[in-house]
């Protein structure tokens, strides 16, 4: 990483999650989140325009990531996101 990690999730894959200040994982560009397979590192999506403080998973699979940052794979979202395996999606209103 070319930067922090401030926050860690396991997938139910078993896949874990990191997400930070940094923008390359691995060799990988990874705007601030990225995934590591056991093997690789992979970004997720086009990653987050600002800090990831904390991450989630909920019961389906899906990742929370919270933190300072405007857009999700490049769509609004104010500070809290969903990654559903394929795409970012604000959380609601999202949180100031």
């Amino acid at each position: 990483m070319d930067g922090d990690v401030t926050a860690l999730a396991e997938l139910p894959s078993g896949d874990l999650v990191a997400g930070g200040t940094f923008t390359v994982a691995g060799g990988v560009p990874a705007n601030r989140i990225a995934r590591w397979n056991g093997t690789s590192w992979s970004s997720l999506g086009s990653g987050l325009d600002g800090r990831v403080d904390v991450l989630c998973t909920l019961q389906n699979g899906d990742l929370i990531a919270g933190g300072s940052f405007t857009t999700a794979g490049g769509t609004p979202a104010a500070n809290v996101a969903r990654w559903n395996g394929v795409q970012w999606s604000p959380l609601g209103a999202g949180v100031g």
